[in-house]
């Protein structure tokens, strides 16, 4: 009985600790891409990437206010109707990240600490998030596989 008990409270306690990641990268998602809105050439700046005309600042804007908080309002969709899908985007978003900017530093030998901060979050968000998904206690299957 009382390991039916203790395995219902840590099955609660992960799903409760999924969806603070999924609301955490929520957040983080609109955040950026609001900044990206609201101040695009300092954003820029942080990147060695120098808006000069109106149409590379609306563009810049565009691009990462766009992308960024409409995958954050995906995010916030999935936090209320299916924790595990906003996961899978948040890893293989973050994953992608990770892989193209990991090339594009060896590529073009660039020494940065921001992208060098951007890679080890991107790192982590990896290890964090697939921990997550292949966590064992909770079947990997949709509902309707289950049955």
């Amino acid at each position: 009985m009382s390991d039916t008990i203790y395995g219902a409270l840590e099955e609660g306690s992960t799903v409760k600790f999924r969806k603070i990641i999924l609301g955490y990268y929520a957040v983080l998602f609109c955040g950026f891409g609001l900044a990206a809105l609201v101040v695009p050439e300092q954003l820029a700046n942080l990147m060695d990437n120098h808006l000069v005309s109106n149409l590379a600042k609306m563009e810049f804007m565009a691009t990462y206010c766009g992308l960024f908080v409409g995958l954050g309002c995906f995010l916030f969709y999935c936090l209320v109707s299916d924790v595990k899908s906003g996961l899978v985007a948040v890893f293989f978003t973050m994953g992608m990240m990770f892989i193209f900017r990991a090339i594009g530093l060896l590529a073009f030998n660039v020494d940065n600490v921001v992208q060098y901060i951007y890679l080890v979050g991107e790192l982590a968000t990896i290890l964090l998030v697939g921990f997550l998904l292949i966590d064992k206690r909770v079947s990997l299957r949709s509902p309707s596989e289950q049955l």
